[in-house]
């Protein structure tokens, strides 16, 4: 019993080469398009995104919410990991990091939030200073910087905190 082997047609081979080429094309442009940036504009001076090597051109402040300290210096910088001790941030938290983008705004400087990945923490938090700033609910607020940066989701919790945050803002009549 014999087996036959047929040979591959010339053109054949020029079609799988050409075929590779289009599909490697394709993930080279697919990998491009998933592409994060590190940080995204959301208002005239305020910037959230991921830790960086360097912030955004002319930042002049930084809120730190991650465990590890940057590695660049700016005028003004606030350090508060939300990790320490391993318990949620509360509004008393929450207030100060409002507080301190609010001053950072208010005196004109270009301002960058960010946490590890810029998503989940330092979206939070820019949330909440538009809620304070805007007068916006909470969903509102999260829409507009999801828009400015589609990977922030906070957490549940932190959906929680952003919750009561709206709660405190409203009997405050703020």
């Amino acid at each position: 019993m014999s087996i036959s082997k047929k040979a591959i047609p010339p053109y054949s081979l020029g079609f799988i080469l050409i075929a590779a080429l289009g599909v490697w094309l394709w993930l080279l442009w697919l990998e491009r398009s998933y592409h994060e940036e590190p940080y995204s504009l959301i208002e005239d001076n305020l910037y959230v995104g991921s830790s960086v090597p360097e912030p955004p051109p002319g930042t002049k402040a930084v809120l730190n919410l991650c465990g590890q300290k940057d590695p660049y210096a700016v005028d003004n910088l606030l350090w508060e990991s939300i990790l320490e001790g391993g318990k949620d941030p509360d509004l008393a938290w929450l207030r100060r990091m409002v507080d301190f983008i609010d001053s950072q705004q208010q005196a004109g400087r270009i301002t960058y939030v960010h946490c590890l990945a810029g998503m989940n923490r330092s979206g939070m938090v820019v949330t909440a200073y538009l809620m304070f700033k805007h007068n916006w609910a909470r969903d509102q607020a999260l829409e507009f910087v999801q828009r400015k940066r589609p990977q922030v989701l906070p957490n549940p919790s932190l959906m929680r905190l952003l919750s009561e945050w709206e709660k405190a803002l409203n009997e405050q009549g703020k």
